[in-house]
């Protein structure tokens, strides 16, 4: 090194802001009884013997715990632009498919003329209504702003779209009713042909009422409003949201005599494979199905609506065909946070609890005949009212005329917790309580309790029968209190404002406080597990989202351990963190000797969805107990070729030896090339919801600084504080909740992009350019704290934490501008002209 060469500083993979909480596997306090001493937990009334941390404890650990970068394989071509997504795939033969919608939210198709469309140059195909199949027809009934109309294959993009310009339809533009308002009012048009705009489940359905699409209830309610001291109602309003993919959606389909090549996008390959060959008429086994890569999903881009019409013009035709959306297009395809508004009437004792609680959720389900209860209800209540001795919760849905509601960054959680969160704060307020008092007072901790007699979300507990002890099931593995305490440290809530907007000057800075509770605690059972053949009996091979995930390990002559799993990879790197699991499994002290295939049909075993943190726990739980398989049979193999007794010997780094006599010794690539073949061993995991009512628990602390001239305000710096378990990987970990936090900041500040002139009619008109996207400027300082709880039941302790406090960001955003300057904004989104709107009326002068 040359005297001007200044020494290379080598990169580490470190986290740039977390505070992990490590809790101790025994202890005595925040346990529902899985920590406490033993190896073994009996759970429910069948007594189902679970082996604590399923044989491997968290300790003594290599791979878990440390900061390390992305699977190689999966992030490199990321980051180098050589990653085949969907939007990549080229044929030199291929047609370019462009999609002609509906300008009306509500019309019915008279008639479609394409004849002159046929004859313009490079037109090859154009499907509609009239030659579309049966089993993946066209509508003639429109039903929002953006539905399909026709689909146009041709030699190139700009061919296809002059040739969708000179297709003509003749529309019976009927009444429509795209919102909330306009569904409700007196002499709204009839959406579901005499049933009536609110949907209604079959009397069978769990919380059915003839008046309203769910019901939950406890106790009297007339009784706890009698008892209570302090009686509050309040209404808010949330407008709707979504997360926009960074890929667009669609697909590429390719023949090859009968047998199909698609390359998709979504959180599935099998479910969507098996969608597809329903939709075509032919067996799942003649289709390849293509998904590694994903510009991310966020749940909104789940949907295969159209990978149908790609693979059947693609078999008309003759040549591979390509679809891909344009962002005006986009959105009518995508699954958004739906608009509701939600009703409270809540009484509480002078002491502060909450004795009777009445909720109304009235919610705009868009095109979809979904019912239950109106989003995620249950959840709140599950956190919150589980002392609350008299309750009722009421969902209505109505049909519309607007975008399908469904995932979009988390399920139901924004836009349900927006109200639940300012609530709790209100009500705080209302009783003379600090915010965390009066939530430590309320919310479920370890050993809380639930029943079907306080059925919060009817048909839940009835998934977990096979846990119930005496009609119950117990909150265990659950940080509710932890998140608060450290979260509050860190933030500095002891300095927060005594009096909201009570500080001197123009800028004002406030901290608030919101919690979220959430499914991504889901865990399963394995195949080795009593539970997993009681749970597996009742589940189809189909695409069914709850069933079984497989995977597969293969060790090879080379002493490496190929990992193949079917799931997608968008950015959410499951893969590193399952690969770290089969490494610590294995006795492996770095990740390097792990390769992962995924993504494709013909070379992963089948498995279902991801989604809510699944991926980690479910898919992760078939590679686990693959790799503890493989470890057993790569033991034995060992014992036999060293003639040493099983127990005497040890694995690291690919290598079996004897514990007594080091210098006998076998690694795996002998064992492979000894067997002729790859040593392979399979796993499969099945999900339950709230395994023990392991559930995501996190919360989120902001400070926020307005300026009361202009009602601008700053998202300043925020403890985003998760319940993790053990924490895979902190790098990722990290990366991942960073992501959330800004994702979950834009939904506070925007809702779906309507056209702003004819507010109901056209979604998405302008693409992007009335639609306000975080930048860098927006990110605030953030620290991610873990609490590291330890899911005995599980590996290592693990649970996913995918989205425990995602749900909480709008609504603490809202708490601290209130806290900051006094203004409470109760209708989502959240503006400066709300903010100046509720400085004057409060007559501010500042």
């Amino acid at each position: 090194m040359s005297q001007n060469q200044k020494p290379r500083t080598k990169i580490e993979a470190r986290p740039r802001s977390a505070i992990v909480i490590r809790q101790p596997m025994v202890r005595n306090f925040s346990t529902g009884g899985g920590h406490l001493p033993g190896d073994t937990l009996v759970e429910g009334d069948e007594k189902i013997v679970t082996k604590k941390w399923q044989g491997y404890p968290p300790e003594n650990l290599n791979v878990l715990g440390k900061p390390m970068p992305p699977m190689p394989e999966v992030a490199i071509p990321r980051f180098t632009g050589k990653a085949q997504y969907a939007t990549r795939v080229w044929f030199p033969n291929m047609l370019y498919a462009k999609v002609l919608t509906s300008p009306h939210p509500r019309a019915r198709i008279k008639d479609i003329d394409t004849s002159r469309a046929e004859t313009m140059p490079g037109v090859a195909y154009i499907l509609t209504c009239k030659n579309a199949p049966v089993t993946a027809s066209l509508p003639r009934e429109i039903n929002f702003q953006g539905e399909v109309v026709g689909i146009v294959a041709a030699e190139t993009e700009d061919l296809a779209e002059d040739a969708i310009d000179a297709i003509a339809v003749d529309y019976e533009v009927l009444r429509y009713a795209s919102t909330l308002k306009d569904v409700m009012s007196p002499g709204a048009p009839d959406l579901r042909m005499g049933k009536g705009n609110l949907i209604v489940q079959t009397p069978s359905s769990p919380g059915y009422a003839p008046d309203a699409s769910s019901v939950a209830r406890h106790g009297d309610l007339d009784r706890g409003f009698a008892e209570a001291d302090v009686i509050k109602e309040f209404t808010y309003y949330f407008a709707g949201a979504v997360s926009v993919p960074i890929q667009p959606c669609g697909g590429v389909a390719k023949w090859d005599g009968d047998k199909l090549t698609f390359w998709g996008m979504g959180q599935a390959i099998y479910p969507s494979r098996n969608s597809l060959a329903k939709e075509l008429g032919i067996d799942p086994e003649k289709i390849r199905f293509i998904n590694k890569w994903n510009g991310c999903t966020l749940g909104s881009a789940q949907g295969t609506r159209f990978n149908a019409f790609i693979a059947h013009i693609a078999k008309m035709t003759g040549r591979p065909t390509k679809l891909m959306l344009p962002k005006d297009q986009e959105l009518a395809y995508l699954t958004v946070k739906p608009e509701n508004v939600t009703k409270f009437k809540v009484g509480a004792r002078n002491d502060g609890r909450i004795v009777a609680l009445l909720n109304e959720v009235y919610l705009n389900a868009g095109d979809s005949e979904a019912g239950g209860m109106a989003g995620s209800t249950g959840n709140a209540l599950m956190l919150y009212a589980a002392g609350v001795p008299h309750w009722k919760s009421i969902g209505f849905n109505y049909r519309t005329n607007a975008i399908r509601k469904g995932a979009s960054r988390s399920n139901e959680q924004q836009e349900i917790k927006w109200a639940w969160e300012i609530m709790i704060d209100e009500m705080a307020e209302a009783v003379g309580l600090d915010p965390i008092e009066f939530r430590m007072l309320h919310i479920s901790k370890p050993g809380t309790k639930l029943s079907p007699a306080r059925d919060f979300n009817p048909g839940e507990l009835a998934d977990n029968k096979i846990e119930l002890e005496n009609g119950t099931l117990t909150y265990d593995s659950f940080a509710s209190v932890e998140v608060l305490e450290e979260g509050a440290k860190t933030i500095g809530w002891n300095k927060r404002n005594p009096t909201p907007g009570g500080s001197a000057g123009r800028f004002k800075r406030g901290i608030g406080v919101a919690m979220s509770q959430h499914h991504a605690g889901n865990m399963g059972y394995h195949e080795a597990e009593a539970g997993f053949e009681k749970v597996t009996s009742g589940i189809g091979r189909g695409g069914n989202a709850s069933g079984v995930y497989s995977a597969d390990l293969e060790v090879g002559a080379d002493g490496y351990v190929t990992m193949k799993n079917a799931l997608p990879e968008s950015g959410t790197n499951h893969d590193s963190a399952i690969a770290a699991l089969a490494s610590e499994i294995l006795g492996f002290t770095t990740r390097n000797h792990i390769r992962v295939v995924w993504g494709d049909s013909d070379l992963a075993p089948p498995s279902q969805n991801w989604f809510g943190g699944v991926t980690t726990m479910v898919q992760g739980g078939a590679i686990c107990i693959a790799a503890d398989k493989l470890r057993k049979d790569l033991l034995r193999r060992a014992a036999d070729t060293l003639k040493v007794d099983v127990a005497k010997l040890r694995t690291k780094d690919g290598i079996i030896s004897s514990i007594e006599d080091p210098r006998k010794r076998a690694s795996f690539a002998e064992l492979a090339r000894a067997n002729g073949t790859v040593i392979r061993q399979s796993g499969r995991c099945v999900p339950l919801k709230g395994r023990a009512l392991n559930k995501g628990i996190g919360a989120c602390f902001v400070e926020a600084e307005v300026d009361t001239w202009t009602g601008d305000w700053k998202f300043l710096r925020t403890a985003y504080c998760h319940d993790s378990g053990l924490v895979i990987n902190p790098l990722l970990a990290e990366s991942d909740m960073e992501g959330s936090l800004v994702q979950s900041t834009q939904i506070a500040t925007d809702p779906i992009p309507w056209d702003r002139e004819f507010p109901g009619t056209r979604h998405y008109s302008v693409g992007y350019l009335s639609y306000r996207l975080p930048t860098i400027m927006d990110v605030p300082e953030q620290t991610q704290v873990f609490i590291d709880s330890l899911e005995p039941r599980w590996f290592y302790g693990t649970k996913s934490f995918a989205e425990t406090a995602i749900g909480a960001v709008p609504a603490e955003i809202s708490n601290a501008i209130y806290n900051a300057c006094g203004v409470r904004i109760r209708e989502h989104p959240i503006t400066r002209e709300k903010i100046m709107a509720g400085l004057k009326a409060k007559g501010d002068k500042s």
